[in-house]
């Protein structure tokens, strides 16, 4: 079983003092003021993110943090322990609890609290089975313990002088004199302080590392914005334009552009990939088992075998006289048919798979209805619209089902594959900074819309509801764009390599930041890296240099000696030769 512990803190809203949250509950008391403070489930959801997804890919004793509003939580893992002596609690005896329990240590006698998480929070806290060390809360049925009325002695007369925690001034109720109660005895053996409780996952889930091989291997590396579709099964397919900074063998500082184009599988797994391709890719569109490719270069739409990534021979090509590659990228989609349907000129057209010109809807004549009308605005248009003359910033989607969405800064409009308007409402928040790639849609009939700082999910019928928020969630506020699957998980893309995928409770699954990488160098740090390397080869020649000068002068010292040396021995026996000789001489006479 594996199990994280998480202690969190935050700040009373009426005295500003610190306040823990040992327990899972939508309501804590300050233990200052008394004062409760409200924790919704999006509050825990935001807060508990990262734990869920780091916590059980932690090495032992290692630490992270998270925030949320004014939560904060510190996370590691480990394995549940009593709060009293530290000793294991055996992971048999937590499984085995069905509602709640109070587990009583064999050592010390210490009883710690064991539960289910509460259905009310429960999506909160996906593949959670056991909360475990919690302090008793009201909301969870378990008695809160009676705190102790507080005294302070009378400096007069010594008396008990009995305050309410939350007034530091108080009288005496013997000699009537004021007294004055210090923090410091206030918080003294009063203040809760904060401690661990567990997070128990439950036996299906393992250790993975989800794909951190594509992070590895350099597939998150984009600067800007990648192109994405997803296909009925759930496959990602991605188009990027990475560059990277590096010197040649002349010690040149080069650019290297690449474009890749690659295909995950819903485990996060690579199924190919392609890289060095010609031109950068303006659009993806999935159909069946064909992948349709459409270039920034002007040539006609490339088809690829989706689980392959492999030319398809036999599949026709788009007619030469609809440029496509002119047309904005927001304004074009592929449908589930592999039609593509797009705007030009102010009027919504369809051509098929083999460039033929098709009915825009499926039911009811497609009327060509230009003629002195202008639509302004999207709630003005009918069933089975054609022309869209002053409406050319609009962004179009299809969706798995058919269904046709027509985004134009805050309205989103829903039609049916036949024609039928289902609905056109306002997005709540300010519209996102580039259309495309801001609208997707599952097979439910749930548009996914992306505004500046939220997540907007728009049901079948036209209700709307925000899933993830820019400051609850912790995204960036930068351009991102959505890439939904069938089964209504989705992917979010933003700059700098950054992607998320959710599950359809968004529940977080992958985050491409949270895995190892290699860091592309900068031109400034790959110069920096060559200057380096040249100082550093130049200081390994004066190194030599001045090595191979050491070594002649101690050669030529040596040489010296020797010389020196030869030069006193020929003396000394000159001089010994001299003398025998003068001897010698002085014996002749």
């Amino acid at each position: 079983m594996i199990s994280v512990a998480v202690k969190i803190e935050t700040e009373c809203g009426t005295c500003r003092m610190p306040m823990p949250v040992n327990t899972l509950a939508r309501e804590v008391g300050c233990p200052s003021c008394g004062r409760p403070a409200a924790l919704g489930v999006d509050l825990w959801q935001a807060l508990l993110r990262d734990p869920l997804y780091n916590g059980p890919r932690l090495l032992p004793n290692e630490v992270r943090r998270s925030a949320a509003g004014k939560l904060s939580a510190a996370y590691i893992r480990r394995a549940p322990a009593c709060q009293g002596c530290e000793k294991a609690i055996p992971a048999s005896s937590i499984q085995a609890v069905v509602d709640q329990a109070m587990l009583r240590c064999d050592r010390c006698a210490v009883q710690t609290r064991v539960r289910r998480v509460p259905p009310e929070l429960a999506g909160a806290l996906p593949d959670i089975t056991h909360l475990v060390g919690e302090e008793p809360d009201r909301l969870a049925g378990a008695p809160a313990p009676q705190a102790e009325p507080a005294t302070f002695p009378c400096p007069q007369c010594g008396s008990p002088v009995a305050f309410d925690g939350v007034s530091r001034a108080c009288v005496c109720r013997f000699c009537s004199a004021s007294v004055h109660v210090p923090d410091e005895f206030v918080y003294r053996g009063r203040r809760r302080v904060v401690a661990h409780w567990y997070l128990c996952f439950a036996p299906s889930i393992v250790v993975r590392t989800p794909a951190a091989q594509a992070v590895a291997a350099g597939l998150f590396d984009w600067e800007g914005l990648p192109e994405a579709a997803v296909d009925a099964e759930g496959n990602l397919y991605c188009a990027a334009t990475q560059s990277r900074w590096y010197l040649d063998q002349a010690g040149r500082t080069q650019h290297k552009i690449d474009r890749v184009l690659w295909s995950m599988d819903p485990s996060l797994g690579i199924r190919w990939l392609q890289r060095d391709r010609p031109d950068e890719v303006r659009s993806l569109g999935c159909a069946k088992d064909t992948l349709l490719v459409i270039d920034a270069g002007g040539a006609p739409p490339l088809r690829l075998a989706s689980a392959t990534g492999a030319p398809l021979e036999s599949a026709g090509a788009v007619a030469p006289s609809i440029e496509l590659s002119l047309i904005e990228q927001g304004c074009l989609s592929y449908d589930h048919d592999g039609s593509l349907l797009f705007q030009k000129d102010g009027k919504l057209q369809r051509i098929g798979a083999d460039g033929a010109a098709m009915p825009v809807w499926t039911n009811g004549a497609a009327r060509d209805d230009t003629g002195e009308r202008s639509y302004w605005s999207l709630t003005s248009l009918a069933d089975h619209p054609v022309t869209l003359s002053s409406l050319a910033s609009t962004s179009i989607y299809c969706g798995p089902d058919g269904s046709l969405y027509l985004l134009d800064a805050n309205l989103l409009a829903r039609f049916e594959r036949g024609g039928r308007k289902v609905y056109c409402v306002e997005i709540g928040g300010g519209s996102a900074d580039r259309p495309r790639g801001a609208v997707g849609a599952d097979r439910d009939g749930n548009a996914y819309v992306i505004r500046s700082d939220r997540l907007v999910r728009v049901g079948a019928t036209g209700n709307e509801s925000v899933i993830l928020h820019v400051e609850r969630d912790a995204l960036p506020r930068s351009d991102m764009s959505i890439a939904v699957c069938p089964d209504g998980s989705f992917w979010l893309f933003g700059k700098e390599g950054l992607a998320w995928k959710f599950d359809p409770r968004c529940k977080l699954l992958f985050a491409s930041e949270k895995e190892p990488r290699s860091k592309n160098p900068t031109m400034d740090e790959v110069f920096q890296q060559h200057v380096e390397n040249v100082m550093e080869m130049a200081n390994v020649r004066a190194n030599a240099c001045q090595e191979d000068l050491l070594r002649v002068h101690g050669e030529l010292t040596r040489r010296e000696k020797a010389s020196k040396s030869f030069i006193n021995k020929i003396s000394w026996v000159l001089t010994i030769l001299l003398i025998l000789a003068f001897f010698a001489y002085e014996n002749c006479s």
